[in-house]
């Protein structure tokens, strides 16, 4: 006979409490609070949950992070917003995983030491990281440290800079775990 705490089963995890869950544990990776090893860790651990207390465990330690109850369906954005999201979240899921995994195989680039000059990347031979392949333009883009970080700018190169699979257009910030494109090369942003 199974013994349950109070005589009351747990309740089961659903995926919208999965899906909520990942989303606490990557808002917390991306505010700093959280290292990358440590959200993949805690993804295996909410994929694995049976019930909401296993899931309670992942999140507990960060502050505020609470398993709200689902969304119902006359949310104010409609049934089939929700739908669309409760059947596609699990191939959403899925996909990232896979994209995380593909990420975390890339080539490293470490990114300057702060207070070194800025860091052109290019085919040029006076590249500070010269890159020789067809698709990098010359002076491709530039890395330069600044206040709280490091900062990346395409350089007007003809196949484009991206960081985190988004198109680079102007400055954006970067840090350590970042996947940036120079043309077709991919790396992975590396602390110094």
């Amino acid at each position: 006979m199974i013994q349950y705490q109070d005589g009351v089963p747990p309740s089961r995890a659903s995926d919208a409490d999965r899906e909520h869950v990942l989303e606490l544990l990557r808002t917390a990776t991306v505010e700093g609070r959280m290292s990358h090893e440590t959200f993949l860790i805690r993804m295996e651990r909410v994929l694995a949950a049976r019930d909401l207390t296993e899931l309670r465990s992942t999140i507990e330690d960060l502050p505020g992070a609470e398993i709200a109850p689902p969304a119902s369906a006359a949310s104010p954005r409609g049934l089939r917003w929700f739908l669309r999201r409760a059947v596609g979240a699990p191939a959403d899921l899925a996909t990232r995983i896979r994209r995380r995994h593909r990420i975390r195989r890339l080539p490293v680039l470490a990114l300057p030491q702060a207070g070194t000059r800025s860091l052109v990347i290019g085919r040029s031979p006076g590249s500070g990281l010269r890159l020789s392949h067809e698709s990098v333009s010359r002076s491709h883009a530039v890395l330069t440290t600044a206040v709280d970080g490091w900062s990346l700018r395409d350089l007007s190169s003809l196949n484009g800079t991206l960081v985190n699979g988004r198109r680079l257009i102007g400055q954006a910030p970067v840090r350590p775990g970042d996947w940036v494109t120079f043309g077709r090369m991919h790396f992975r942003l590396a602390a110094p």
